[in-house]
C-alpha cells in the first residue's frame, strides 16, 4: 500500500543524508509490508533498532511518511536480514539439503559480539561505525581507527566486526592479527626468503584486523610492509580496522606517514565507562552467566571498579568464584572482603608521561634525560625506576613500557627486578617510591 510513497523518501532521504548517517542507518532499512495506517520496514540487527529508536530516527521517518502521505502513519520496526545481492548469492544452496549454519571463524573469539557489547555515551560512536562497517565493509569508515586504554573493548568491538562479517557474509576473507603476530611473521618471512607469501596472505583479504599497532613503534622495515599493505587493500576497497592504545598522533617512532593512513579514516575513541555503563556491563554479565547478584553488590562494584572492562569483568569473577568455592551467597561483605583482596579499586590508567615527569622531578633530572640513552648511574637509575613504577601503577606491557625508553623489553624486565632487589635491601627506596606514586596517583586525580 506504500511501497511506492517509502521508495520515494528514503530515495530522497539518503540524497540528503550524510554519507557516514546514510550508511549507518538508511542503507541498513528495508520494506517489508504495509496496511491501512501502518508501515513496516525492518532492519538486520536489534542494536540498529534500537538506536534508531533511541535516536529518534523512527520518528523522523514516521513524520515524513505521514507529511508525504497526508494523514497519520505509523511506522514500525522489525528485525529482519536484508536480501542478498546477485553477487552474494554466488554460492546457492544444494537442493535437498539444509542450509548449514556459518562456522566460528577460527581466529576469532565467538563470544565478542555485538550483543554482548554494551552501548553508551563513552563508546556509541566506535560501536556505531562498526556496526556500519560490519553490514557494507569497505564502503564508509576505512581504515577504522578504535582507540583507548587497556581493558575499554578495543579487542571487543573489533573481532565483534570481524565475527559479524565473517556470519554475513561467509564468502569474504577475514583475517584478524596481532601487530606483534604480522610483526613476526614478516621477520620469519625475512629470513625464510618467503616474503611473496606474506604479502599475498595479507594483500589478498577483503577486511584486515590489527590490533595494537602501537607495537609497530620503532620497527621502519615492518612499517614499510605494513604501508605498502595499507595501500594495496585501500585502492581496491577492502576494509581495514586497527585498535591503539592511544591516538597515532601520540605514538614515538611511528612514520608521519604511517600516522596519516592510520588517521586517514575514522579515529573513534573508548572511555573509562560511566557508573551507569558499569551497571550495564554487570547486569549482562550476570544474564549470559544465568546469575542472580543483588543490585546493591552490583552497585559497589560499579562505584569501586573504575579503571576499565576489564578489571570490572574480572571483580565479578572474582567474587562469584569465590561465593561458589565456599557455597555461599554474594553478599555485600562478600563483595567489599573480594575486592579489597583484589585490589580493584586502582585509578584510571596513569599516563607514562606524567610518570616519567615525577620520578625526574625527585632525582633533579630532565624527562628527556629518563627518555635517552645516556647510561650514567644518575640517570640510568631514575630510569629503571621509572619503568618499575609504570609496570606498578600502570596497565601497560613490558614491550609498551620498553618502546617508550627506545628498549626491548628484556631490558624493562631487568630494571624491574632491579628494583625490586634494592627494595629488599634499601629501607630508604620503597617509602621514596611511595611518596613518587602519592605525587603520581594526586596529579592524575586532578587531571
Amino acid at each position: 500500500m506504500y511501497k511506492s510513497l517509502w521508495d520515494q523518501i528514503i530515495g530522497e532521504m539518503r540524497k540528503s543524508t550524510p554519507r557516514g548517517e546514510r550508511g549507518m542507518y538508511l542503507d541498513q532499512l528495508s520494506y517489508i509490508s504495509s496496511e491501512e495506517g501502518i508501515l513496516t520496514i525492518g532492519t538486520p540487527s536489534k542494536f540498529l533498532k534500537d538506536r534508531m529508536e533511541n535516536l529518534g530516527f523512527r520518528k523522523k521517518l514516521e513524520d515524513a511518511v505521514s507529511e508525504r502521505a497526508g494523514s497519520k502513519i505509523e511506522v514500525k520496526i522489525e528485525i529482519a536480514q536484508q536480501e542478498l545481492s546477485a553477487e552474494e548469492q554466488k554460492a546457492p544452496e544444494k537442493a535437498g539439503e539444509p542450509e548449514e549454519l556459518p562456522k566460528n571463524h577460527p581466529a576469532l573469539r565467538e563470544e565478542f559480539t555485538f550483543s554482548n557489547f554494551v552501548v553508551s555515551t563513552n563508546n556509541e560512536l566506535a560501536a556505531n561505525a562498526a556496526m556500519a562497517i560490519s553490514m557494507a565493509p569497505g564502503k564508509s569508515y576505512n581504515p577504522l581507527l578504535i582507540y583507548g586504554g587497556v581493558g575499554l573493548g578495543k579487542t571487543h568491538l573489533m573481532q565483534a566486526i570481524g565475527n559479524e562479517i565473517y556470519r554475513r557474509f561467509p564468502e569474504k576473507k577475514v583475517v584478524y592479527v596481532t601487530a606483534e603476530k604480522f610483526t613476526n611473521e614478516f621477520i620469519a618471512a625475512l629470513f625464510q626468503h618467503s616474503t611473496p607469501a606474506f604479502k599475498n596472505k595479507y594483500r589478498g583479504v577483503d577486511v584486515l584486523l590489527i590490533d595494537d599497532i602501537h607495537f609497530f613503534q620503532g620497527k621502519e622495515q615492518v612499517q614499510e610492509e605494513l604501508f605498502n599493505t595499507f595501500n594495496a587493500l585501500y585502492e581496491v576497497n577492502k576494509q581495514m580496522v586497527f585498535t591503539c592504545d592511544r591516538h597515532p598522533s601520540e605514538l614515538k617512532n611511528l612514520t608521519e606517514r604511517m600516522k596519516s593512513r592510520f588517521m586517514s579514516g575514522l579515529p573513534t575513541d573508548l572511555k573509562i565507562p560511566d557508573y551507569e555503563t558499569r551497571i550495564a556491563i554487570l547486569k549482562k554479565k550476570c544474564d549470559q552467566q544465568k546469575i542472580f547478584i543483588k543490585d546493591e553488590v552490583l552497585e559497589f562494584i560499579s562505584k569501586n571498579v573504575t579503571t576499565s572492562v576489564r578489571d570490572l569483568e574480572a571483580a565479578l569473577t572474582k567474587i562469584i568464584a569465590y561465593s561458589e568455592l565456599i557455597r555461599k551467597e554474594v553478599t555485600l561483605e562478600v563483595a567489599k572482603n573480594q575486592l579489597s583482596y583484589l585490589g580493584a579499586t586502582r585509578t584510571e590508567n596513569v599516563s607514562i608521561d606524567r610518570i616519567i615527569k615525577a620520578v625526574a622531578e625527585n632525582f633533579n633530572i630532565s624527562s628527556s634525560d629518563i627518555r635517552g640513552r645516556k647510561r650514567t648511574k644518575n640517570i640510568a637509575w631514575p630510569r629503571q625506576i621509572a619503568m618499575y613504577i609504570i609496570n606498578h601503577l600502570g596497565e601497560y606491557s613490558m614491550n609498551e613500557i620498553g618502546n617508550e625508553f627506545g628498549k626491548d623489553h628484556t631490558t624493562v624486565i631487568y630494571a624491574i627486578q632491579k628494583v625490586e632487589d634494592s627494595i629488599k635491601s634499601n629501607p630508604t627506596l620503597e617509602p621514596l617510591i611511595q611518596k613518587i606514586e602519592e605525587e603520581i596517583r594526586e596529579a592524575s586525580e586532578k587531571g
